[in-house]
């Protein structure tokens, strides 16, 4: 058994958005053309009604039960079962919203497939100690949910589900082998990628995408939300209900080292240091000039830079993508230091 991602006709995809989000024919197919274009042509049209569909509020990836490896873990996913070992634990951390006091608490778990974070809030925390989790064990996830946190990284969350150390003799690696094969940051080309590993690459911009950077994100959590109705002006938060939207960047581009090229993304704080530009000057610059005026007026391409990040595989456009969360200025004297110290 696993996830079974039937592949409708375009046709069929269209008419189960119309049935669902209550919108015109035309309209829907418009706006799976304007996804095409978003992407740069990397999805076909079918990929972009999926897309559009679960932007919609409508999924369509049809989940059947299984035990999931952290490689196979994509966002929105329910009723997650899955065995890994603890690789750490943060110490609960207390905050405050609303006038209200929260606990939150990360458990970063591993396979051999990958590594993930488990975060757990308020009084699912006291699990750490009534299971008396330690670095090391082995425990089982039941019934948990996958999202994407603030830096578009999977996360796993626990809901209504749970969390236990298991006693079953499992095929999951020691703690140094999946920190020797995750946890340290290499330098590697690009033609050897593996998905699902950090890496660090030296690379050259060599295309910037130019679509619209910016996107609407809740102003409590940071977590990228939707607008309730297509145009309603109108925007709700899954934990914070409606709330009124602050912008956040993504900028996409491809990346050559001369082994190979990869498409990259830079979200937040990566795509203002690479396009030198602020979110809020991004937002206002937009509104006044226009999208294609501003981002024409952004060249950092023929810039080498130091990178480093996850590589990931597009679940719509089944490419591999590399997910920057460090970026660099090319170094000649480190590089060179770098180079008589191998």
């Amino acid at each position: 058994m696993g996830i079974v991602i039937l592949m409708m006709s375009l046709d069929t995809v269209v008419e189960k958005i119309c049935e669902h989000a209550k919108i015109p024919e035309d309209k829907v197919r418009k706006m799976v053309e304007e996804k095409v274009i978003e992407l740069s042509g990397l999805v076909s049209r079918e990929g972009a009604a999926y897309i559009v569909a679960r932007e919609l509020g409508l999924s369509l990836l049809k989940e059947s039960k299984r035990q999931f490896k952290i490689s196979n873990l994509i966002s929105g996913l329910r009723s997650v079962d899955m065995v890994g070992r603890i690789m750490n634990i943060s110490e609960p951390r207390e905050f405050e919203r609303n006038g209200k006091t929260g606990r939150v608490a990360n458990i970063l778990l591993g396979d051999e497939s990958g590594t993930v974070r488990l975060s757990v809030w308020n009084d699912e925390v006291d699990v750490i100690e009534r299971e008396k989790l330690k670095v090391g064990d082995v425990v089982k996830l039941s019934g948990g949910y996958v999202k994407t946190d603030n830096r578009d990284s999977l996360e796993l969350r626990l809901g209504r589900g749970s969390i236990d150390k298991t006693d079953l003799v499992v095929d999951v690696p020691e703690q140094k082998v999946i920190e020797k094969r995750f946890g340290e940051v290499r330098r590697k080309d690009i033609k050897d990628f593996r998905e699902g590993e950090y890496a660090e690459i030296r690379a050259c911009l060599v295309q910037l995408f130019r679509r619209n950077p910016l996107f609407e994100i809740c102003p409590e959590c940071g977590t990228r939300i939707k607008e309730t109705e297509p145009s309603s002006g109108k925007w709700k938060c899954g934990d914070h209900g409606e709330v009124e939207p602050k912008h956040a960047m993504v900028v996409t581009g491809i990346v050559d080292d001369g082994t190979e090229n990869i498409r990259a993304v830079f979200f937040r704080e990566m795509a203002e240091k690479l396009i030198e530009r602020k979110t809020e000057d991004m937002v206002n610059d937009i509104k006044t000039k226009g999208i294609d005026t501003v981002m024409e007026g952004i060249q950092p391409l023929g810039n080498e830079y130091v990178l480093k990040g996850r590589v990931k595989r597009n679940s719509f456009t089944e490419s591999v993508e590399f997910i920057v969360n460090e970026i660099g200025s090319f170094d000649v004297k480190k590089e060179c230091e770098s180079l008589l110290g191998s």
